[in-house]
């Protein structure tokens, strides 16, 4: 940066690397920076390969065009697009964010200290009123997972939730609706993919964001995720099927039905998974987990189960969820700016999550550590 210096690195990942900058002025920025290959062409037309843009790879391409159109609180802000012409090298200075849910929610399993309900609720609140911003905008988001849920640290915007990495986003308007989105290959982390994504839909809508989003309220109302599927090496990662994330969606929630989802059966993959649907100890079809950590608190299980629906069609907008669903438009506590202003119980001491990790050059990171994690996927250091 012209007007400031690189302190230390923060993450890194098959992407590139993320920066950790400050101006003169004191202002702080992550600065991510892309690997960017040479450009590739067709053999006999010249072209530039369908997997690039305009020398870009497509995921890059994705995230710059995305944040240079958006402009909201809860949306990571984009302050600076920089090009290294001699590195071949694009960065991106972004909000620099102390915090991810993903190191939140690793600190309290650590910790086994449940968070506070009005932290759950403030979190999730603004992370559907990002979601109503990018989707009024035409825009999925595609990837929404703990690791890419940023909260911001001290400051003016101390405690506000941020979505970032916008790699997998897609504008949505009308025109582009016509062509199949499967032909973009798999979209969101496995645990927070919605069953239209595992059967194959040839289309999908919005909605997949919404459950990725229930699947995080509820890891954040019991530190458990919803729908923890492990492969088992049978499946090609590359496909939208996983047959162990159907099973462990299943198993929580018992079998869908044709009054539940009218549209089950049309999906390219259902005939593979009704064996899950109707295994040979439920021929009738899966009970719904009643013994499930989200099922002791009958408000939040109802969320949980709207935001979580197997129908897509069935399932709130972010605007529907904010303004029609009692638990954020209408019960206590209220959701609040500032994620970690939240009630503290008799002789309970305010949480101080770890800082993020700045490697400074000529660091030798612990064995540990000796891989550094992706921007994307912090991990609390060590109590």
């Amino acid at each position: 940066m012209d007007d400031g210096e690189i302190v230390g690195q923060i993450g890194e990942g098959a992407f590139g690397r993320v920066m950790y900058a400050r101006t003169t002025a004191g202002r702080v920025y992550a600065i991510k920076t892309f690997k960017t290959p040479p450009v590739r062409r067709d053999a006999k037309t010249g072209a530039i390969a369908r997997d690039q843009v305009v020398g870009l790879p497509t995921p890059t391409f994705r995230e710059v065009t995305t944040l240079r159109a958006m402009k909201h609180e809860n949306i990571v802000h984009l302050h600076r697009v920089i090009v290294n012409k001699e590195e071949r090298s694009l960065s991106l200075a972004i909000d620099y964010a102390e915090y991810d849910l993903g190191v939140i929610l690793t600190w309290h399993r650590r910790h086994r200290r449940l968070v506070s309900r009005r932290m759950v609720k403030s979190a999730t609140w603004q992370l559907l009123h990002g979601l109503h911003y990018l989707h009024s905008n035409w825009i999925m988001h595609r990837d929404i997972k703990p690791q890419n849920v940023l909260v911001m640290g001290d400051g003016s915007e101390c405690g506000v939730v941020k979505i970032a990495d916008f790699g997998l986003a897609r504008f949505v308007d009308p025109g582009t609706l016509l062509k199949p989105l499967h032909e973009n290959g798999p979209v969101v982390t496995l645990w927070y993919r919605a069953p239209e994504l595992l059967l194959g839909a040839r289309h999908y809508t919005r909605a997949v964001d919404i459950w990725a989003a229930g699947c995080i309220f509820a890891e954040l109302c019991t530190l458990v995720v919803p729908f923890k599927g492990v492969p088992k090496g049978k499946e090609d990662p590359r496909t939208m099927y996983q047959e162990e994330q159907i099973e462990a969606i299943v198993r929580c929630k018992g079998t869908p039905s044709e009054e539940t989802w009218p549209l089950l059966r049309e999906h390219p993959y259902y005939e593979r998974a009704k064996k899950f649907f109707y295994p040979p100890e439920h021929p009738e079809g899966v009970p719904a987990d009643e013994s499930s950590p989200m099922r002791s608190d009958p408000e939040l299980a109802a969320v949980f189960d709207e935001l979580c629906a197997y129908d897509p069609e069935r399932r709130p907008t972010a605007f529907e969820a904010l303004t029609a669903m009692d638990y954020f438009a209408k019960t206590e506590p209220e959701p609040t700016r500032n994620i970690f202003d939240y009630e503290l119980a008799a002789g309970e001491h305010r949480i101080v999550y770890p800082h993020r990790k700045i490697t400074h050059e000529g660091d030798k990171p612990p064995d540990d550590e000796a891989k550094p994690a992706r921007h994307d996927a912090k991990r609390a250091k060590r109590q």
